[in-house]
């Protein structure tokens, strides 16, 4: 097995083992990268911002996250398999995105990899994403923000500069999706809601964030119907598992990004 192959499984059983030990429920794909791998990419990192998320959730409920004497930051530091310190600076339009500091770490017999995390609002989805996004298989559902991640490495022949060259060269934007599509996320949230579902009239919009992973976060009611219901989809949309945001481009291999979104629900629900 190549050296950054070898590295890239070496530090995704890490992750897996901290999400293990800590009880966090944590889904990952095999890395379906093409070529020589560099033992980094934006994929990696976004399932560490994943795990940092939780680990914060758990110590600020009081609970300890601490391995084999190491603390949780020293091991998401080798278990991010990034060879860069980030930092934050802003660009036109609203995005902001998330750059590397010149100060690098070297790690022996691997490629330095950059990474830039390009944020969006709902303004620029309008303005300059909205023709490359791709909704399929959902049926209401606004895209209002999100974090694109691009990586590159400075041997590569093609590099994108700028979040509006990575657009240009981008085929499509995948938005994210419930696993299986509408109909059967009709099917589940009558299941779930049982009664609720036949004895209101209306549309509800409730707002919620998936992750790289497909677990959904911030999961809030912009318009409801009742108070009662409204927490009852609440809680099960907290429960649900989407297909993650997913995008490619002409000349590298697409990764999936965290995308915001609002899903209008009408009522009752209709199982056609």
């Amino acid at each position: 097995m190549a050296k950054g192959k070898q590295t890239c499984k070496i530090l995704k059983e890490i992750r897996k083992q901290i999400a293990v030990e800590n009880d966090i429920e944590f889904v990952t794909s095999e890395c379906t990268y093409k070529g020589d791998c560099l033992g980094t990419c934006p994929k990696c990192e976004a399932e560490v911002r994943y795990l940092e998320r939780e680990l914060e959730k758990r110590q600020r409920l009081g609970k300890a996250a601490v391995f084999a004497g190491m603390s949780i930051g020293t091991l998401l530091t080798a278990a991010a398999c990034d060879t860069t310190a980030k930092v934050a600076s802003n660009s036109r339009n609203g995005t902001e995105a998330t750059r590397n500091d010149p100060r690098e770490r070297e790690t022996e017999g691997m490629v330095r990899m950059h990474t830039v995390v390009y944020d969006f609002d709902s303004t620029y989805y309008q303005t300059a994403l909205k023709d490359k996004f791709r909704i399929r298989n959902m049926e209401e559902l606004t895209i209002v923000g999100g974090k694109i991640p691009y990586g590159y490495t400075t041997q590569e022949n093609w590099i994108c500069k700028s979040f509006e060259e990575l657009i240009e060269d981008a085929k499509d934007f995948n938005a994210p999706c419930f696993l299986g599509g509408e109909q059967k996320m009709r099917e589940h949230l009558a299941a779930q809601l049982k009664e609720d579902a036949s004895s209101y009239n209306g549309d509800v919009e409730v707002s919620f964030t998936v992750d790289v992973v497909g677990k959904l976060h911030e999961v809030a009611i912009v318009k409801g119907l009742d108070e009662t219901l409204d927490a009852d989809i609440v809680s099960v949309f907290e429960q649900m598992e989407w297909s993650a945001g997913w995008y490619r481009t002409n000349h590298h291999q697409g990764m999936n990004f965290e995308c915001q979104c609002i899903k209008k629900i009408h009522f009752p629900i209709m199982n056609e």
